[in-house]
């Protein structure tokens, strides 16, 4: 068996994100500007940048071999690409590190700017589990 660190760190993305500002949303992709942001952007956003959230996991994986649960993280993302407003609403994992560093993680994401619109807010559930 590898040690921690180095298993295959199961992220579950569950099915979808919870869209909780649904006004206007067209995909980012329409046009050079558009006026907001749907949940496919940036669940896109949020895969590419899952060995960010990963490591975050890991470390706690080499204290803890057994740690697994959910970090929920709602956020906002405002008209020019960046995130506001991170807060975890829930951590099943009961690890305070997980928590804070998924919360890192996710302030620091970048979305397309949009010329017009208000911030958009999300709920992305980050479910982790030990893989043998």
């Amino acid at each position: 068996m590898d040690p921690p660190s180095f298993r295959t760190i199961g992220v579950g993305l569950l099915a979808s994100l919870l869209l909780l500002s649904s006004s206007d949303v067209a995909h980012a992709g329409a046009g050079a500007y558009p006026r907001t942001i749907d949940a496919f952007v940036v669940r896109d956003k949020i895969h590419k940048d899952l060995p960010k959230i990963n490591r975050c996991y890991e470390s706690a994986l080499r204290y803890e071999p057994e740690l697994e649960g959910k970090v929920s993280v709602r956020f906002a993302v405002i008209r020019t690409g960046y995130v506001k407003g991170v807060r975890v609403v829930e951590n099943t994992t009961g690890n305070a590190s997980v928590e804070r560093c998924v919360a890192r993680v996710v302030s620091t994401l970048r979305f397309p700017r949009r010329r017009t619109g208000k911030s958009v807010r999300f709920t992305f559930p980050f479910v982790f589990t030990p893989q043998d």
